[in-house]
Formats: structure tokens, sequence, C-alpha cells
């Protein structure tokens, strides 16, 4: 028994045998087309017969709007047109979109399709994914995103890939595609289930995080961001650049992954283009920023390298003396002894360069560590050790000075915790903080919260209202991983937060937030 009803841009047919009682058709041939979808921006568009997105630039999205489905089968074709080999030329799929932020979506790579949930917490809360290998760039194929109850099933080109179980987003929802980093097509659009008129405006929920322009035309990847006021009042966010986790040299980047600096004038709601300040011979990583009182700007690094499969870095710094407009060449201070937060300035004008050593050869001695400088960062000591008490400390140590004086640093993974009562000279033996970590920061507000950001479970923050005595819980700050977080003060009281996604095509991301009496609260960009 087969029922049609034509509406000229919709065709709806029952079909007692399937699933879904019926199954929607649309098509882009009527003169309202146009108006049936919204668009982010002017990226998305309805071309011979094809939505097509360009999200190049940004992640381009589209939303089917007469009806809205709980259960339901999206199907269609897609294809992304050739481009950089360092771009992800991703389709997604989407369904039961409350809003344009809110919804299920499979996303569809070179080289994956993985199912991530977006709320109002994160745009990527990742359920599953599985390899789908050899998917090319400029070829047409057949893909699904099923949802019934709480199970979602996917399959591409024909074939069942997984189902999956999430059931924080209920109700009825719109469909809808995207592109992320590639030009993608779409058409061929097959809905399956009991649709209804939807009711309510599709909006677009206010704008949380945006991203830092990534790579400087560099690799495609961007990482390891460190942020500070300059005296001028703009921000300064320095990063790693390069075409992956690690960048050691090749055809691609002779001479490796580089660091980036890139300015605020607007209290980080735009950026400018980034520059290369860094690019050595090496993979150069891991920067951090700070300006001293003289006025010059600081920016500590390390160089990595792994000759005969053993892991070599030198620490070095670079200065600017005229507000970011030229950069020295890079001073060389350390060799196997890292750095990955910036140098802290004590109450007396110490300077101190949180460290932290490794050895190949010596598995379990990894530790934090410190070299001060006395004279406005002209010279430094020898490293002093952060005894981890026969603990396991990959550290990339961060500290702050308390109220009376006492220096807390704060160590990676086990989260090692040692107190200073002498300016860094000589440390506790390092104890638990009672919960886990990865690339801590510290940042005092003016209201003498002290704040901790770190990676671990995704990206996140603690709050401490008593000089590091005790630690609020977790705080989600986006479920992305990269993390290496950063936090800068802005001038109205609210806080700045800068850290990276991981991943191929990843990017520098920006929050903001203020401070409350039970936590945070999330700010959108206007």
């Amino acid at each position: 028994m087969l029922r049609t009803l034509c509406t000229g841009l919709i065709a709806v047919w029952v079909c007692w045998s399937s699933l879904f009682a019926t199954e929607t058709v649309v098509k882009f041939d009527g003169p309202d087309a146009e108006k049936q979808w919204k668009f982010t921006e002017k990226t998305g568009s309805i071309q011979n017969g094809e939505l097509v997105f360009d999200g190049m630039e940004g992640i381009s999205k589209g939303f089917y709007l007469p009806l809205e489905w709980d259960d339901v089968k999206l199907s269609a074709k897609f294809m992304v047109e050739p481009g950089p080999d360092n771009k992800v030329l991703a389709c997604g799929f989407i369904v039961r979109a409350i809003n344009a932020s809110c919804y299920y979506y499979v996303h569809f790579d070179r080289r994956s399709a993985i199912l991530v949930r977006f709320d109002e917490t994160s745009e990527w809360m990742e359920i599953t994914r599985v390899a789908v290998p050899n998917r090319e760039a400029g070829k047409w194929y057949d893909a699904s995103l099923e949802i019934h109850g709480d199970t979602l099933t996917v399959s591409f080109d024909g074939k069942k890939l997984y189902d999956a179980k999430d059931a924080a987003l209920k109700g009825a929802g719109r469909i809808g595609f995207y592109a992320s980093e590639g030009v993608v097509h779409v058409k061929d659009i097959r809905v399956e289930g009991d649709s209804q008129a939807a009711t309510v405006e599709l909006k677009f929920p206010p704008q949380y995080f945006i991203r830092i322009r990534a790579d400087a035309s560099v690799g495609g990847y961007a990482a390891f961001p460190d942020v500070c006021r300059l005296q001028d009042g703009r921000l300064l966010c320095v990063f790693y650049a390069g075409y992956g986790h690690v960048a050691l040299p090749n055809a691609q980047l002779p001479k490796g992954g580089q660091i980036v600096a890139c300015y605020s004038s607007d209290e980080g709601s735009t950026w400018t283009v980034p520059e290369t300040i860094i690019d050595t011979p090496l993979d150069d990583r891991d920067p951090s920023v700070v300006q001293l009182a003289d006025g010059r700007i600081l920016v500590a690094f390390f160089t990595y390298q792994r000759p005969d499969g053993k892991t070599t870095t030198e620490t070095g710094i670079v200065e600017s003396a005229d507000n970011g407009k030229t950069w020295s060449e890079p001073r060389f201070l350390f060799t196997n002894v890292p750095v990955s937060t910036p140098i802290r300035i004590l109450s007396d004008g110490t300077l101190l360069l949180p460290l932290y050593t490794f050895d190949d050869d010596n598995p379990g001695s990894n530790s934090g560590a410190v070299s001060l400088s006395y004279d406005h960062g002209k010279t430094w000591s020898d490293v002093i050790i952060i005894p981890n008490g026969g603990q396991q400390l990959d550290a990339e140590t961060d500290l702050i000075e308390l109220k009376d004086g006492t220096l807390y640093a704060i160590q990676r993974a086990w989260m090692g915790v040692s107190y200073s009562k002498d300016k860094g000279k000589a440390w506790s033996v390092s104890k638990h903080a009672g919960f886990e970590g990865h690339c801590p920061y510290l940042l005092r507000t003016k209201d003498d919260v002290i704040l901790l950001g770190t990676r671990l479970p995704r990206t996140n923050l603690r709050i401490s209202r008593d000089e590091c005595a005790t630690w609020s819980e977790s705080i989600l700050v986006d479920g992305v991983i990269g993390a290496y977080p950063s936090m800068v003060e802005r001038k109205d009281g609210s806080i700045l937060i800068v850290y990276y996604e991981e991943g191929a095509g990843s990017s520098i991301r920006v929050k903001k937030f203020r401070v409350t009496e039970t936590g945070v609260q999330w700010l959108p960009f206007e």
C-alpha cells in the first residue's frame, strides 16, 4: 500500500514495510527551496539541486526548517571536493537539532566516522568512532545517521558501521548537514520517520567560544597556547604551529614546527593573523609569554628532536623590546629540561622559570624543576629540582606565589604539589593534590581567587578560595582534549581562557567566564 502527497518541495511516502512510518524526500526544485533551509553566515547555499557548504574557513551548517522528527533516519549522498592534505575534509549529518548548537551528529572525515553529541557544555562530546579507510575526495558516497530512542546507528557506503547508545538528547528536532575544513556537496536527502511541523524558530544560540586562526599557513595544526596582557592593553597569544602534535622537519615543513604570535585589541574577541616569531631548524614547541616591568616581552619554549629514537630538547628564550614588532634570536639555556608554562615574576622581582626533567634511560625519575634569575632574565641559575618523592611526575610545572610569600608548585599527571619558603631555592617533597591532571596553569584574579586550568578528563578548571589549600570539583571548560590552557583577566574582571582542540586540523579556542560564588558563569561572544 502506497500513498503519495506532493507539495512541490517535499514528497512524503507512507511505506508500511519500513521501520519508520514515513519517508520524506527533500527536493530543491521549487521557487522557495532556499527558504526551507537556514545556513550559517553565507557559507551554505543550494546550487544545481544540491546543498553546498564551504567549510574551509570554519564550520558551515545548514538546517531543514519545516519539519522535525524524534526517531528518524537521515540518509543522503555526499561528496567532499579535493583539498589540502592538512585539512580534515569532513561532512556531518545532524539529527535531533533542538537548536543550532544542540544535536547529535556523525562526522565523516578523511579516515573516520565519529559520532558526537553537541550540547550547551561542548560541541564535541564524542560517543564513539570507527575507521573508514580510503574515503576519496571528489567521490560521492551514501551515508546515514539513524536514532531510535537512545540508540544511534551509523552507516556508510551501504554498510552499517556501528550502533551506539546515548540518552542525553530527547524529543523532536530538525535535521541538517555541515562541512568542516572542506567544500561539501549533499544530494538525494531522504528522511524516514514520523514528522511534525516545526513550530519553534530555529535559533542560533550565543557563541561561547571562538577560534584563533589556526596555523599562519604553516601546517594546519595549532596547539599549546599561552596568553598575557601587554602594557599597551593588548592581549598577546603565542602558540605552536605545525602539521601535527609533533612536527619534525620534513618535506612539508623543512624546519619543523614553529612558534607564532597574534594580538587582540578588543579583549580577546578578535585576533590578528598569526606571525612567526620562532623558527629554528628543529621542532619548536610549548611557548609561553610574559612582559617584564621594563617592557621586554619574553617567550620561553623548547626545541624537540629524536635522533636515534632518543628525545633531546633545548630550552630557550626569545625577547622583544618593541612590543612584538621584532624578536631576538633564541638564547638557549638548558638541555633536556623542557618548559611548558610562563616565567613567573615574584614579589621581590625574582624571575622564576618553571621547568621539568626527563630521562629516557631512567624511567620514573621525572620531576618538576625551576631556574631563578635575579637580573631580569639576563642570567639564570642552575636547575633546581623539586623532589618527586619517588613518584613519576611528567611535571609541566606551574607555580604561584601565595599571600604569605610561599611558592606553590603543581606538576602533571599525579598532580604533585610542592612548597618553597625561600623564593624557589629549596622545595618540599611533592605530595598528591588529590586529583589528576595534565599541563596545569595557575592564575590569581584581582579578587584573590586562584584558578587552575588542566587537561583531564577533558579541558577543565578548578577554583581555590583559600590559597590553594583546597580545590573545587572539576568544572568542564570544553569537551575537547587538547587543553594546555592559559588564562588572563579581562578589564571587566571576567577571565579569558585559551586552549587547543587536538587532532587533525586542531585550532586554538578562546572562551570567557566570570567567577561566581558557586562556580563560573560562561559569557557569550557578541
